[in-house]
């Protein structure tokens, strides 16, 4: 139970006759500030952050011990003397929450705040994106571990009363956030002759010692009726949950690579957040630039404008993946006077989410110039594309078993159950989205409306027409990149598979109507003693070929190799191939389904001989088969080279590349330009907070960037080849 009054401050707002139960006009949740209280109150150790600009720094006070928010932390201090309270000023003169979003975790989260002071309101008034930035402040505040108290201030200009208030008490009423405003306190006032505002700030905005103290007073104030009223219902406290009202860009900040190309990085160190310029870069001549690669949807730029009275500096443009003609201008000064300000512009926004870069160049330079032009910082902001997980499409042959249910899970009938695509847009079998804005969607839909999460614009760029060297004049073939490119799937041969052979893509256009060919290869996820797999042929001309197959000597015909668990195996076009019994294998392939059985050991499936393809397969099979080095790794030169919790690259062909991620404890995985597939074949972990298990496939999307995994699995990662 919290005492009540043990501390009293000196209230300097009752000799003006102001009510400070005026300045709440949102009352919002004061869960978070009692739990405050309640550990106060138990000599907890708790982290005190005041977070804004100028006024939130201090300005105009004689000391920063006189600054609203300390004062009201020394409060704290007495009112709970058996706690222990550390408190941090991370207030900067002349900013927003446009840059407040960006260097939030810096100024904030890593001090584990478990009360914060909120003060955007004067300076978002030049901010376009306000409501979207303070959002994304709000946001990012309440989903910090530490879960901390969140109070909002709203100052304004006392010869006017403006301020963006407006904008964010919608923000602050939606998330349960209480704001306490100068506007219907002292502002209010002001305007009934209560109090002259000569009195309390010399500029119409920045307090003097006693405006300071008036704002510390609505702080406390607020907390005493807080305590005195106890809890309110409390909400949920999974913000994710809440909807967004402005945009979710901001909550999401992701810090870019840079890349020097004539600016000089500055060496000088921060000694509190307050140096403004440090440890930024610089640059004075034209042509000079800074590349950053990022990932997101919006991009802004903080640098330094110069007073032109006195000062003088270059111009720069910001241009955003190479779009020069609709660079954005950046100029290194202003008209103002009361000192060098720190400027933060939106340069691009509704972006696809993917990689971009921004080159900032200096392009005009001045005689007078006396300063370079300043960066300090570049930020990309929005929310990652989900991560998909998928359904898969299961089959059933007549050499399939039940291992697909009984070893991955997946519910189906039967004990012929040979095939799970688990990673298909194909007709005969498209997948189905499983989670997120997509859940219930086919793949195929999702490839053909969004095709920003499956190739980034670098991507796009670097893409052809479509057409190949063979495909003859006047026949349209739909594009490369109107088909999913990939199919991932299981394979339980409970016996054996049809001797078989897929064409490559020049024979499937032209005799199957256009459809791909089919390169495929295996990895075995389980083989029992003594297994093999039929890989190539021992034919050494075609005419031997024939000869073969026609007199049935497939035993003389076949070249079987034994396999183990772990082995890799690359089936081009055009190599005779067959899975044997008792294999599981894990597919990676084409997205194709064009076979060509040679031979089907004469058996019957619904009672009738299934259909071979005899003509077909001698016009595509290679002669002589490639080498068995080719196309075969062993399962202990794999082992051999990997290492844990690093993805490791199998193999690559000009179709795809195959990985594996033997996760034991956290790994990363960078994905850029184009998207990945995965399939987990054994253990479970976590992808950036996705839980993920033994037979779930998903999709990470292109220029999702640094994907997290946490756990103990097996993975297999298969991406396309640009």
């Amino acid at each position: 139970m919290l005492m009540k009054g043990v501390c009293q401050m000196d209230f300097l707002t009752k000799k003006y006759g102001i009510d400070l139960d005026d300045a709440i006009i949102v009352e919002g949740d004061n869960s978070r500030i009692l739990d405050f209280c309640n550990r106060a109150e138990r000599g907890e150790k708790l982290s005190v952050v005041a977070f804004g600009g100028s006024i939130t720094q201090g300005s105009l006070a004689t000391s920063v011990e006189k600054s609203y928010s300390a004062l009201f932390t020394k409060w704290l201090c007495e009112r709970f003397p058996k706690a222990e309270i550390k408190y941090q000023n991370s207030g900067i003169g002349g900013t927003g929450s446009l840059l407040g979003a960006a260097r939030l975790e810096r100024d904030v989260a890593a001090f584990e705040p478990d009360l914060v002071m909120v003060d955007f309101s004067v300076n978002d008034l030049a901010n376009s994106a306000r409501g979207e930035t303070f959002e994304g402040v709000i946001r990012q505040l309440l989903s910090l571990p530490s879960k901390p108290a969140v109070i909002v201030l709203g100052n304004v200009y006392y010869s006017s009363g403006e301020s963006s208030q407006v904008d964010q008490s919608v923000v602050c009423r939606h998330y349960g956030v209480p704001m306490l405003s100068s506007d219907t306190s002292l502002y209010k006032a002001v305007l009934t002759g209560k109090i002259k505002r000569r009195e309390f700030t010399p500029d119409d905005l920045h307090p003097n010692n006693l405006g300071h103290h008036f704002l510390a007073e609505m702080l406390v104030n607020f907390v005493e009726k807080a305590i005195a009223e106890g809890a309110c219902d409390k909400p949920a406290e999974d913000v994710s949950q809440v909807p967004f009202i402005f945009s979710e860009t901001y909550q999401y900040i992701n810090k870019p690579s840079v890349m020097l190309n004539g600016f000089t990085a500055d060496e000088t160190k921060k000694t509190c957040i307050q140096d403004r310029f440090a440890e930024g870069c610089f640059a004075s001549e034209k042509g000079q630039s800074v590349i950053f690669t990022g990932y997101g949807t919006s991009i802004t730029a903080t640098y330094r404008q110069v007073v032109s009275a006195t000062d003088m500096s270059p111009e720069a443009v910001a241009i955003v993946d190479s779009d020069e003609a609709n660079a954005v201008s950046l100029k290194g000064w202003f008209d103002e006077t009361w000192g060098e300000n720190i400027r933060t512009d939106i340069i691009a926004s509704g972006l696809n989410f993917g990689r971009h870069t921004l080159e900032i160049k200096i392009n005009d330079t001045h005689e007078n110039d006396t300063k370079p032009f300043y960066l300090n910082e570049v930020s990309f902001a929005g929310k990652k594309p989900e991560i998909m997980l998928m359904d898969p499409v299961c089959t059933h042959n007549v050499w399939g078993g039940t291992r697909i249910r009984d070893d991955f899970g997946y519910q189906v009938d039967g004990d012929d159950i040979g095939e799970c695509w688990g990673v298909s847009a194909h007709p005969n079998g498209d997948g189905t989205v499983r989670n997120g804005a997509f859940s219930g969607m086919k793949l195929s839909e999702v490839y053909k409306n969004h095709r920003e999460l499956f190739y980034s614009k670098n991507a796009e760029a670097k893409k052809q027409d479509g057409s190949c060297p063979f495909y003859e004049e006047g026949t349209q073939l739909e594009k490369k990149e109107d088909v999913f490119p990939l199919l991932i799937k299981i394979i339980d041969a409970k016996s054996d598979l049809s001797i078989q052979v897929h064409p490559d893509d020049e024979y499937a256009f032209k005799n199957e109507n256009g459809a791909l060919g089919k390169k495929e290869c295996w990895y075995v996820l389980d083989a029992p003693e003594g297994a093999s797999l039929v890989v190539g042929h021992n034919a050494k001309t075609r005419d031997e070929l024939k000869e073969m197959v026609a007199d049935g000597k497939w035993s003389e015909l076949i070249r079987e190799i034994p396999v183990h668990k772990g082995d890799f195996i690359q089936i081009d076009p055009g190599t005779v191939h067959a899975i044997k019994g008792g294999l599981l294998i894990l597919e990676t392939q084409q997205n194709s389904d064009i076979t060509y059985r040679v031979y089907d050991y004469d058996r019957l499936y619904h009672g009738k001989l299934r259909q071979l393809h005899v003509k077909q397969s001698l016009d595509v099979i290679t002669v002589p088969a490639a080498p068995l080095d080719k196309c075969f790794i062993d399962h202990t030169k794999i082992d051999a080279a990997n290492t844990p919790d690093k993805v490791q690259t199998i193999y690559k062909c000009d179709k795809y590349e195959v990985m594996r991620l033997c996760l034991k404890n956290n790994a990363s995985l960078e994905v850029t330009d184009t998207f990945m597939t995965a399939s987990v074949i054994g253990g479970s972990a976590e992808i950036d907070g996705v839980k993920i298990k033994k037979g779930d496939f998903f999709i990470i999307p292109a220029g999702y960037g640094t994907a997290e995994f946490k756990g103990e699995a097996e993975i297999i990662i298969s991406s396309v080849i640009d």
